[in-house]
């Protein structure tokens, strides 16, 4: 796939090391999300999630900030120009829930990289993604009430169970802004990083899972993804099925091979 880098492009991609990133690009608006921008991150993870050279995702945020969330601009036009003051909800706001369940149902390992401000539904966009890396100059806001909604993208399905009720209501209804470090306290991101280092573990991590075996990994990602939907006797059944279809792929052969010659395994 050829990097899309024309400057009318509200998201840009490149393919890199096995690497496909997903950069959002409106920073003259904090890249604030709107119909074309989701349009457009469909569409590029789409091809990455079927494009074989493609063994894990970034997404990430060009400019300032990661993402500001929903764009404000957008929402008051819509509010003051028609008679719809809901216009700004109905299409733009499928599309920002699509991103999301696209984001878990893709079976390649996504790692956000995030920076400055994450925010509204950018915010619920990262939750939705495997792994979460931040700098240490990041603040994460839900801000939904403070413009007088509710959150959408997924957001209050995932802070109860990455953070409990009472810091999801904390998060939700007061808004309560977060440093990277109590982020990483409370479980919404893996790591925190110097904004010096930071452009070096993104790419360590997300070679990282790039290298690793990619029918394995699509396997445990599905399995976390229905760990609160069925019984334990149910899921460990479906751990043993899905061990017994890593059993029979080349990657568990090397698996083995590698550990007993004591070397890194190249999965193929």
């Amino acid at each position: 796939m050829t990097p899309t880098d024309t400057s009318d492009s509200v998201i840009l991609s490149s393919i890199e090391d096995h690497v496909g990133t997903i950069s959002l690009n409106r920073p003259d608006v904090l890249n604030a999300f709107n119909l074309a921008l989701a349009r457009q991150f469909l569409a590029t993870l789409d091809e990455f999630g079927r494009d074989d050279d493609v063994r894990a995702v970034v997404i990430r945020g060009a400019g300032r900030v990661f993402s500001a969330g929903g764009d404000i601009r957008e929402m008051l036009s819509s509010v003051r120009e028609g008679e719809d003051r809901a216009a700004y909800f109905r299409a733009p706001l499928s599309a920002f829930g699509e991103i999301v369940v696209a984001l878990r149902q893709t079976p390649k390992p996504v790692l956000a990289a995030v920076h400055g401000a994450v925010a509204g539904v950018a915010f619920n966009a990262m939750l939705a993604c495997d792994l979460k890396i931040a700098t240490d100059k990041t603040r994460f806001t839900q801000a939904f009430i403070k413009i007088g909604l509710s959150p959408d993208g997924g957001g209050t399905w995932f802070l109860p169970r990455l953070v409990g009720y009472a810091r999801a209501s904390e998060l939700v209804l007061l808004p309560t802004e977060l440093d990277a470090a109590t982020a990483r306290a409370w479980g919404l991101i893996n790591w925190v990083v110097p904004e010096e280092d930071f452009e070096a573990r993104v790419k360590e991590t997300a070679v990282r899972l790039a290298t690793g075996p990619a029918a394995a990994m699509a396997r445990a990602k599905a399995l976390l993804d229905n760990a609160y939907e069925h019984d334990l006797a149910f899921h460990v059944e479906a751990e043993r099925l899905a061990q017994v279809d890593n059993a029979a792929s080349d990657d568990f052969e090397e698996g083995l091979t590698a550990f007993v010659e004591k070397r890194e395994p190249c999965f193929g």
